[in-house]
């Protein structure tokens, strides 16, 4: 059933690559553009929204691929949703209380789809309290739908983890025996795939909320869908994610800690730092999915293999990737002083 759905990847990526062009012709004339500015990484203005060919490509595949209609449709309304909120929020600036609620009500959704989550193997001991794992599932899917938007600020670098976070999800799937869920994996890869060809550096188009959005409800599905049917422990699940979660929860953490206002715009994420500090938008891409292969990668293929030791080794890839965040801000904070 994979290898002859691996093409699933190549036509998607194909369709989404296609439907990109005119869209941004589009996009163009109606001036629906990011302007540079203090808090942004781009020194010309380029159009956004870009993230809808990437919805409405997948779109196509979950109606034309056999069966996928009946087996795709948890994620594909978590993608198709937040891909709505996302464009609205493109074009209109949705308030807050918004942008939440409907974070919370897709979260609610999903887990009630998935009849909640009962129990969580830790350092290979099951532990039952579906209350707990519900509630902390529900708060993971927000924060993995923000996150995943705060991470798009560099060219590539939310379409790349897209990539990554579809094909590797789609493996452990069907090393789980969720074949369906594995072509579902490979769709969403391949459609993030095929916009990265237009938004690797120098970027001529970003995704904008409509696609973050529904990238980080991607993730955010595959995660509760990995956990409920036991393919993809939740360890897991953040490890394919931890250089974003490990980012942005650092970094936001922080911000507290300083007496900042956490809640507003800023440059103070690792990539953000890296930039400033002159590394090029291709380098910064390239050091995540590098390390993204050669670190996260190992560490997934050992819990395959040893799955008892899932619970530390996301101890410890997390602390390894939290001296590396402190590293760069560190040598930012440097760099500023001898400004």
């Amino acid at each position: 059933m994979f290898y002859p759905a691996a093409w699933l990847f190549l036509a998607s990526a194909v369709i989404s690559a296609v439907l990109t062009w005119p869209l941004r012709r589009r996009l163009l004339r109606e001036r629906l553009l990011d302007f540079p500015g203090a808090r942004r990484s781009h020194a010309e203005p380029t159009p956004r929204g870009g993230g809808l060919a990437i919805v409405v490509a997948l779109a196509l595949i979950w109606v034309l691929w056999p069966g996928a209609l009946t087996d795709w449709w948890q994620p594909m309304i978590a993608v198709l949703f937040m891909a709505l909120i996302g464009w609205l929020e493109d074009r209109h600036q949705l308030l807050a209380r918004w942008r939440f609620l409907s974070q919370f009500a897709l979260a609610l959704v999903l887990l009630y789809s998935v009849g909640g989550l009962h129990s969580v193997s830790v350092f290979g001991v099951p532990f039952e309290a579906a209350w707990l794992w519900s509630g902390l599932g529900i708060v993971a899917v927000i924060w993995l739908i923000n996150l995943y938007n705060f991470m798009d600020g560099s060219d590539g670098m939310a379409a790349g983890q897209g990539v990554w976070v579809g094909v590797t999800s789609a493996v452990l799937f069907e090393l789980g025996g969720q074949s369906e869920l594995a072509t579902f994996g490979l769709a969403a890869g391949g459609a993030w795939g095929g916009f990265l060809l237009w938004n690797r550096p120098p970027a001529r188009i970003f995704m904008g909320d409509v696609g973050s959005l529904s990238l980080g409800a991607m993730v955010a599905s595959c995660a509760v869908l990995g956990a409920a049917t036991g393919a993809i422990s939740i360890w897991v699940s953040f490890m394919i994610s931890s250089l974003f979660v490990v980012d942005t929860t650092a970094t936001l953490v922080a911000r507290v800690l300083w007496g900042e206002r956490w809640y507003t715009a800023h440059r103070q994420h690792a990539y953000q730092r890296l930039l400033d500090l002159g590394w090029s938008h291709a380098r910064v891409l390239g050091l995540y999915q590098l390390i993204n292969v050669l670190v996260v990668l190992p560490i997934i293929a050992a819990v395959v293999r040893w799955p008892h030791l899932d619970t530390v080794l996301a101890a410890g890839l997390a602390v390894f990737l939290a001296v590396g965040w402190r590293v760069v801000q560190s040598a930012a904070t440097v760099n500023n002083h001898k400004a």
